[in-house]
């Protein structure tokens, strides 16, 4: 039997890694979306896939992706046998895009959002960065690909993922704030180059931004020819059968020297360069400032309430815990409190009366689309509402008066402001722009009818922009090349504080209205930004001699790259005139370019559209990967070929996954299968499944029972937008199943107490199932989540029908919550109610178990749950019925982020927490309450984040005893398991 189990896991493990690599606009999002009718363009060389309602966006992508087709092919030596898919959306506001190696290669990507210009800097439209930068993407993994497809990365692999995307930054964008400058800045004053640290929530960022300098830097030293080579160079595999592009040996080929080398010539290199522009610039301890405290490590936004005794702070709590709060911190007593959660965007606005905040959030809209919207919320955190449905909103602002709330809204890629009337809620639109325009940053004046805002326009431009509502007129007020945001007004409306990216930083300027002059207010190295400007009180004072003392600037800044800070300065302060400058050999790499370059705005062009017509998701079925090799199970007597394959379309409608074996000694009875059918046309993701093989297992007795399982399941999950709210989820779902099960190995499950003989048998069963529950992300969720809660309702039902052999039906109740304590200690209930009536399967009993159920989250998130029932830890009995109660308290405290323990970088032990728990279990039947057993159990358990190759498993070690032995050395048990630390 043991090859048939070893064979079942494969099979388990490899479908999933294989599913892992399987994204698409659906997968990111958790939605399907049926009522998008996507059509086709094609051009010479590509296929751009896109809804109805886009059509005119073909005319703009075609010429995007034909000269980036034009450059690449040049510069990088690599062309194509088929069309390249481009699939477009704007279904969401996400700020995204992926390149996927199957097949040709094809892109997702979002498009028509406003929020990309805030995360991005430069003349380019969305549409040409990241089409540019995700066919770069394709490119490199033509260019790089071999006959062994998706398994040459098991033999050698391809660019470390830091150089993916240098590359493509390197020849689709250029070197900015946004994309390199900021973030690469602080990680070397730090001295803290790894973005694999775990230390900062930006080391995402920091890993795009040490691949762009990288690869620029290489390109300056050894030539963009070299890079080319680079790419292509290949290294024989399995005895010459076979080769494969190995990132270090086609370094230490084509360079002369290895990676390491360089690496390390280019880290001196950066430290010359940053220091030395470091030497000449401000740093905070040149400013006269006043620190603020601001729970989180990550500031967002900043902003005073009107009368200035209480400030709202939009922080992100850590990296280990990324979500993002806003807090109204008191500032005669200190006291914070959290008014709201979730992915909130700055800027936030007080109301003048000061009793509310309003605030910008992504949430579910129309078909569970992820977009921004507006919310208010008291400012001591209740009575939350929500005020528009689907806007796609950004950076709200209160009018004088307190009754008008202009926001930022935007419809087909074009932002526009609107006011709404707090009163009735009614809105009108007050600008008409039009094209691709987009709007990061919008204030009201303290006292007129006059907006601030920063627009960049179809060109490119970035600058900021008075709009007064009476006249309905424009006045530009900077320079649209450098990139000025975050507009906000003195408290006076004579000035207008702002920050910019034109040192590649931001930095913090002022404007004034009477004069029409710029004032620089910093020069810091790190930069500052701007986020409130607040009148004089004795919280802090000045030197300054105006009339009006004491105003500050209220500023952030990156203290380091773990963490920011948050300061008020002099609003009147000028930072001291000088131009940093560092030897032209240290900053060469910074202007390097290819030898070709992809223009930074191109114009629309339908002339290129060769046809039009509709999508056809089964024409577009990709084959991902496949395996099959011979195997021998000398145990049995067998011998055959196993394999795996796997298949899907792009956008996810269709996916394919199979493995099995076919044995050659007996083909009708060793031979097995299981294959799975995924289908996201509709609302809920339907899931068809047939199976021929030991597809179960669970420890049974004091054995491991495995089934021989024939049958197949159609199952149906849908996710519900029902009283949505920040991070939490609403799932329904319903599988129905018919199999054949034969118990492997009858004869050996003897002694099995109160259990009975596994039994052989039909079974028709169905299973509802609704899920609500609350998971904020956090890095060590899998061992010791901080927050949330779940609630779970399922009922099972197997009739004797089709020849089935049980009839039953099981209500099952369960849920969970996590109570907060000192610090990230936590107090965790768990509670479960089972009903049965009917008989089942003895090996499907109801009642307590002798052992652990056991949970592997596999890799693609999908679960192997080995056993159902609960067990009292301190107790090793079983206990049969048809009633189940059980119960868990623990208090949960953490011990150690990481033990520090690598077994040849393939495992490792991570993130360990104490618990104190009791469990608490009765089992009784029908009405005989009085006559049910009782367990009840007490101990201590050290859970640890295990790391095993590419994924993560939680284990446990722990000390158990009934409590009836409490104060004893009797009954205690050392036990081991392997289990998440959430139920569901």
């Amino acid at each position: 039997m043991a090859h048939r189990v070893a064979l079942c896991i494969l099979l388990l493990l490899s479908v999933p890694m294989l599913s892992a690599q399987a994204q698409s606009f659906s997968t990111v999002t958790g939605r399907n979306h049926p009522e998008i009718d996507w059509r086709t363009a094609t051009t010479e060389h590509f296929e751009i896939v896109h809804p109805a309602r886009l059509d005119d966006i073909a005319a703009a992508a075609a010429p995007i992706a034909e000269t980036t087709y034009d450059t690449l092919s040049a510069t990088l030596d690599v062309t194509f046998d088929e069309r390249i898919r481009v699939y477009l959306s704007d279904q969401d506001a996400i700020v995204n895009g992926f390149a996927v190696p199957f097949g040709t290669g094809y892109t997702d990507i979002w498009v028509k959002t406003n929020d990309w210009a805030r995360a991005f800097t430069g003349p380019s439209s969305w549409l040409r960065l990241v089409l540019a930068h995700e066919l770069t993407h394709l490119f490199h993994y033509e260019a790089v690909r071999t006959d062994l497809g998706l398994w040459a990365l098991a033999l050698g692999g391809s660019f470390p993922r830091v150089w993916t995307e240098g590359l493509a930054q390197y020849q689709a964008e250029t070197w900015n704030a946004q994309r390199g400058e900021r973030w690469l800045r602080a990680a070397v004053l730090d001295d803290a180059l790894s973005y694999e640290d775990g230390r900062s929530l930006w080391n995402g960022t920091l890993l795009y931004a040490s691949g762009h300098s990288q690869v620029r830097y290489f390109a300056q030293q050894h030539g963009d020819s070299t890079l080319t080579d680079l790419l292509h160079h290949k290294t024989d595999v399995l005895f010459g059968l076979a080769e494969v592009h190995d990132f270090e040996a086609a370094f230490r080929e084509t360079v002369g020297s290895s990676y390491e080398t360089f690496y390390e010539q280019w880290r001196r290199d950066m430290n010359v360069y940053y220091n030395t522009l470091a030497g000449q610039l401000e740093t905070l301890d040149s400013l006269r400032t006043d620190t603020l405290a601001v729970p989180g490590q990550y500031v967002e936004a900043l902003a005073y309430s009107p009368d200035t005794s209480r400030i709202a702070a939009l922080t992100q709590l850590s990296p280990e815990r990324p979500v993002r709060r806003l807090h109204v911190i008191d500032r005669s007593s200190g006291k914070v409190t959290v008014v709201a959660e979730g992915a909130i965007e700055p800027s936030v606005a007080w109301s003048p009366d000061g009793t509310r905040i309003a605030f910008s959030r992504q949430t579910r809209a129309a078909h569970g689309s992820l977009v921004d919207d507006l919310f208010v919320v008291g400012a001591d955190g209740d009575n939350e509402r929500r005020l528009t449905h689907g806007r796609r909103t950004s950076a709200p602002t209160y009018g004088p008066d307190g009754e008008r709330l202009a926001f930022v809204a935007t419809a087909d890629g074009t932002a526009n402001v609107h006011l709404m009337t707090m009163e009735t809620g009614e809105t009108m639109r007050v600008t008409d722009y039009e094209g691709d325009l987009q709007i990061t940053g919008l204030q009201w004046h303290p006292s007129q009818d006059t907006l601030a805002l920063a627009r960049v326009d179809a060109k490119g431009g970035r600058q900021l922009v008075l709009y007064d509502l009476g006249t309905e007129t424009s006045t530009l007020l900077t320079d649209p090349d450098s990139d000025d945001r975050r507009p906000v007004w003195r408290p006076d409306g004579s000035q207008l504080a702002y920050t910019s990216l034109r040192d590649g930083v931001p930095n913090a300027f002022v404007y004034d209205l009477s004069t029409h002059t710029h004032r620089r207010a910093t020069r810091l190295v790190r930069g500052a930004t701007v986020h409130d400007w607040v009148p004089a009180d004795s919280s802090f004072e000045t030197d300054a001699t105006d009339s009006t003392p004491g105003e500050a600037l209220v500023t952030s800044t990156a203290l380091t790259k773990a963490r920011d800070g948050a300061f008020r300065i002099p609003a009147d302060r000028t930072a001291r005139a000088v131009e940093p400058s560092v030897p032209g050999p240290y900053a060469a790499w910074t202007t390097t370019e290819p030898p070709r370059t992809i223009p930074r705005r191109i114009a629309p062009d339908p002339s290129l559209i060769e046809t039009r017509g509709d999508y056809d998701a089964l024409d577009n079925v990709t084959h991902r990967a496949s395996l099959a090799l011979p195997y021998y199970a000398p145990s049995a007597d067998d011998y055959g070929l196993a394999g795996v394959t796997s298949w899907t379309e792009p956008l996810g409608t269709h996916t394919l996954n199979a493995g099995g074996r076919l044995s050659f000694t007996e083909p009708g009875t060793k031979s097995e299968v299981v294959a799975s059918y995924l289908n996201r046309q509709l609302d809920p993701t339907i899931e068809l499944a047939v199976f021929s093989a030991s597809s179960s297992a669970r420890i049974y007795g004091r054995d491991l029972l495995v089934e021989d399982r024939t049958g197949g399941d159609l199952a149906a999950r849908w996710p519900l937008d029902w009283r949505v709210r920040p991070y939490v989820s609403t799932t329904v779902s319903a599988r129905l199943r018919y199999a054949d099960l034969d118990p492997l190995d009858r004869g050996d499950f003897t002694s099995l107490g109160p259990l009975s003989p596994p039994q052989a048998g039909q079974q028709a069963s169905l299973r509802l199932q609704f899920t609500r529950r609350k998971r904020p992300p956090y890095r060590h969720a899998l061992v010791h989540p901080v927050d949330g809660w779940g609630l779970r309702l399922r009922a099972t039902g197997a009739a004797e029908v089709l020849g089935g052999d049980t009839s039953f039906l099981r209500g099952d109740v369960a849920g969970y919550h996590l109570l907060p304590s000192v610090g990230t200690h936590q107090l965790y209930l768990y509670g479960r109610l089972q009903a049965q009536t009917g008989s089942s399967f003895p090996q499907d009993y109801v009642g307590l178990s002798r052992y652990d159920a056991i949970d592997l989250p596999l890799p693609g998130a999908v679960p192997l749950s080995l056993g159902d029932a609960e067990r009292v830890r301190g107790h090793r009995q079983y206990v049969l019925g048809n009633r189940v109660a059980f119960g868990r308290v623990e208090y949960r405290m953490p011990l150690a982020s990481s033990l520090r323990t690598e077994v040849l970088g393939l495992i490792g032990l991570g993130h360990t927490t104490l618990s104190a728990f009791v469990d608490g279990g009765m089992v009784w039947s029908g009405r005989d309450v009085g006559g049910g057993v009782r367990q009840m159990g007490t101990g201590l358990e050290l859970k640890n984040a295990l790391r095993l190759g590419g994924f993560k498993v939680g284990h446990a070690l722990g000390l158990a005893q009934p409590t009836t032995a409490l104060g004893t050395r009797e009954d205690v048990r050392v036990y081991y398991r392997v289990q998440t630390a959430l139920p569901f």
